[in-house]
C-alpha cells in the first residue's frame, strides 16, 4: 500500500488530534467530557482470515524499531510466571483438584482461621491493639490474592486506622498498607480512588521525614511517575496542574540526590532526563480552557485547542528542558572529570539528547550547532571520522531523553496479564532534513486482517519528529527508512442481541 504526499487528505483528522501513541485505553472512572486524551478505534478483522482474529481494540503503540534491529527488540509474550507448589509440604486435603483450585480452597479456609482469631484479639486486647494490625494485614493479604478487592480494601483501611494509634498520625509504617490499598483500587478499575489514596500516602512521609531528608528522593520521584501514569489514563479533566507538579517533583527529587548522595550518583543525570521529559509533556499536552490565575502566578495557563502543541504554551519555571539538557552536557563536559572516552561518550549523547530537544521546538539551526558540536568531539576519538558517521547515520525517534514508556504501559495495561497481544505494522517511509517524515509504503501486518491498523501505525508515526542523519554541520533528508511499529491489542467478545418480538 502506497501513502504519497496527495494523500493528506486522509490523515486531516489524525493531524488535529493529540500527539500520543494511544490509541484507546478502557476506564472504569467516568471522567469529564474533555478530559480523555486518547480516541477510541475499534478494529474488525477481515472473515476470510482463517487465523485472524476478530474484533480487537488498539491499546498502545510502542516506539517504532528499525527493521535491521527489530528481532533483537522483540517482546516475549510467552514467559508468564506462575506460581510454584511446595512439593515437599505434606499432601493437602484438596490434593486432587488443580494448584489453582487447591490454593483458593487453602485461601478461603486461611480467612476463616483468621477472622476468628481477629475476634477473639478484639476480645482479649481490644480493637486498637498492635498485634490485631499484624494478623489484618495477612487477612487482608489473602482476601487480596482470593481477588475480594473490596473486602480487603475495607481491611487495610482498617489496619491504617490501628497503625495509626499505636505509631502517630503521619507514621511511615503505614505506606505499605496505603500502597496495598491503591492495588486493590487499581485492580478494580478505581482509578481516581487510587490517586487520592497516593496522594494521601506522599502527605504522610512529608509530614514524617520532612522535604530535604534523603529518603524524600524516592518519595519524590514515585509520586512523580504516578503521575505520569495517571495523566496517561485521563484521571484529570485538566492535566495543567498534575503535569507541572510532575515537573517540580523531578527537580526535587534530583535536587535531594545532589545534596545527599552527589551528583556522580547514577539516579542524578537520570532524574535531569526525567526533568525534561516531564517539562516536555507541560508544553505539549494542554488542554483548551480559559485563562486561570494564582496568586503567585496570574498567568499560570493561557492555551488555545488541545491538538498536542498549544499555540501558548505553558511556562515552566527553571528553564524546563533545555536548562535540564545543559545541566547534563555540562555535567559531562566538567574539566574534573576524567578525560575517558567513556566520559566523551556520554557528553555526545547528551548534546545530541539538547539537539533532539532543539528538533522537537523546531530550533532547527541550534539543533544543527549543538549536533556539530558533537560530531566534532567524537572527531578527536581514533578512527573519529567512522565513529562520527556511525553515530549518526541513523534516524531516531524523539524524543531521546526521556519517554516514559513504562508508565505508559501501566496506564494501558499492555501486558499479558491484561490478557493484552502484540502485533507490529512494519512500513517504510521518507525523513526530511527536519525531521518530518513522509511518502509512507506498507510494507506488511501481523496479524494480518487487522482491519484499518496500518493506517492508524501511519499516522502515528506521521505525528511524530526524528532525529535525521547528519553530517559534519549539514542535516540530511533520506529515502526508504524501515521501520517496524509494535502495538499492542485485546480482543472484544462480540456480544450477541435477540430482538425482542
Amino acid at each position: 500500500m502506497k501513502l504519497s504526499g496527495n494523500s493528506k487528505a486522509i490523515f486531516l483528522l489524525a493531524a488535529l488530534l493529540p500527539t500520543l501513541p494511544t490509541i484507546h485505553a478502557q476506564q472504569s472512572d467516568s471522567p469529564q467530557s474533555g478530559s480523555d486524551p486518547v480516541s477510541v478505534e475499534e478494529v474488525t478483522a477481515d472473515p476470510s482470515q482463517v487465523e485472524a482474529p476478530g474484533t480487537v481494540r488498539l491499546l498502545y503503540f510502542e516506539r517504532p524499531v528499525a527493521l535491521a534491529r527489530a528481532d533483537e527488540k522483540a517482546l516475549n509474550l510467552t514467559d508468564i510466571g506462575t506460581a510454584s507448589i511446595d512439593s515437599s509440604a505434606e499432601p493437602s486435603v484438596f490434593a486432587d483438584l488443580a494448584p489453582e483450585q487447591q490454593e483458593y480452597l487453602q485461601r478461603l479456609a486461611d480467612i476463616d482461621g483468621y477472622e476468628q482469631l481477629l475476634e477473639q484479639l478484639e476480645y482479649e486486647g481490644g480493637a486498637w491493639s498492635a498485634q490485631i494490625a499484624e494478623e489484618l494485614i495477612t487477612l487482608g493479604t489473602l482476601l487480596q490474592a482470593q481477588g475480594d478487592y473490596q473486602k480487603s480494601t475495607e481491611v487495610f483501611d482498617r489496619a491504617v486506622h490501628v497503625n495509626r494509634v499505636n505509631f502517630g498520625l503521619y507514621s511511615p509504617e503505614q505506606i505499605p498498607l496505603v500502597e496495598r490499598i491503591v492495588d486493590n483500587h487499581l485492580a478494580l478499575g478505581q482509578w481516581s480512588e487510587a490517586d487520592k489514596q497516593q496522594q494521601y500516602a506522599f502527605y504522610v512521609q512529608v509530614k514524617a521525614y520532612g522535604t530535604r531528608d534523603p529518603r524524600m528522593a524516592s518519595v519524590y520521584e514515585d509520586l512523580a511517575r504516578w503521575n505520569i501514569t495517571s495523566f496517561y489514563r485521563g484521571v484529570d479533566d485538566d492535566p495543567t496542574a498534575r503535569l507541572l507538579e510532575t515537573y517540580r517533583l523531578f527537580r526535587a527529587a534530583a535536587s535531594v540526590v545532589a545534596f545527599h548522595f552527589g551528583t556522580e550518583d547514577p539516579r542524578y543525570v537520570n532524574l535531569l532526563k526525567d526533568v525534561a521529559g516531564a517539562s516536555d509533556m507541560v508544553t505539549r499536552f494542554s488542554p483548551a480552557g480559559t485563562l486561570e490565575t494564582t496568586p503567585t502566578n496570574p498567568n499560570i495557563r493561557r492555551v488555545s485547542e488541545f491538538i498536542g502543541v498549544p499555540a501558548d504554551p505553558v511556562r515552566v519555571p527553571g528553564g524546563g528542558s533545555e536548562s535540564a539538557l545543559r545541566r547534563i552536557v555540562d555535567f559531562y563536559g566538567d574539566s574534573d572529570r576524567p578525560a575517558t572516552e567513556e566520559n566523551l561518550m556520554r557528553r555526545v549523547q547528551a548534546l545530541a539528547e539538547l539537539g533532539d530537544w532543539y528538533m522537537m521546538e523546531q530550533r532547527r539551526q541550534a539543533a544543527i550547532d549543538v549536533y556539530s558540536e558533537a560530531w566534532d568531539l567524537l572527531l578527536t576519538l581514533e578512527d573519529g571520522a567512522a565513529r562520527a558517521q556511525g553515530y549518526f547515520d541513523q534516524v531516531v525517534f524523539l524524543p531521546t531523553f526521556s519517554r516514559f514508556d513504562e508508565e505508559q504501559r501501566e496506564a494501558f495495561q499492555v501486558s499479558p496479564d491484561y490478557n493484552a497481544r502484540q502485533g507490529y505494522v512494519e512500513i517504510s517511509f521518507d525523513v526530511s532534513q527536519y525531521g518530518r517524515p513522509s511518502d509512507f509504503t506498507v510494507l506488511g501486518v501481523e496479524p494480518p486482517g487487522m482491519g484499518r491498523v496500518d493506517m492508524m501505525a501511519v499516522n502515528h508515526v506521521r505525528s511524530m519528529t526524528l532525529r535525521p542523519k547528519f553530517q559534519a554541520d549539514t542535516a540530511l533528508a533520506s529515502s526508504a527508512e524501515r521501520f517496524r511499529v509494535p502495538f499492542w491489542y485485546r480482543e472484544v467478545k462480540p456480544t450477541s442481541v435477540t430482538a425482542k418480538e
